[in-house]
């Protein structure tokens, strides 16, 4: 089952263009493959764009279904993080 790692909140100010940077996480995949640094980022329009880790082209390939349950699961992750640190 995935899973996210190690997700924090990133606070920053929007670019330029207004794309805000949102979460920084990891993806367990399985108990083998770990895709660590991945980012998402929120666009003008409100959409989240997910971005795989921060090397030369940030791809990472994924199927939309499989795209919406990871920035899911990684916008919960970031706001328990967050509601806990304000407890």
């Amino acid at each position: 089952m995935m899973r996210i790692r190690s997700a924090r909140p990133v606070l920053q100010a929007p670019s330029p263009r207004g794309f805000r940077t949102r979460a920084k996480f990891n993806i367990q995949v399985t108990d083998d493959l770990m895709i660590c640094d991945c980012t998402l980022v929120e666009a003008p329009d409100g959409r989240v764009i997910l971005y795989g880790p921060g090397r030369e082209g940030n791809s990472l390939s994924v199927s939309p279904e499989t795209r919406r349950e990871i920035v899911e699961m990684a916008l919960a992750a970031v706001e328990m993080k967050h509601a806990a640190a304000a407890i």
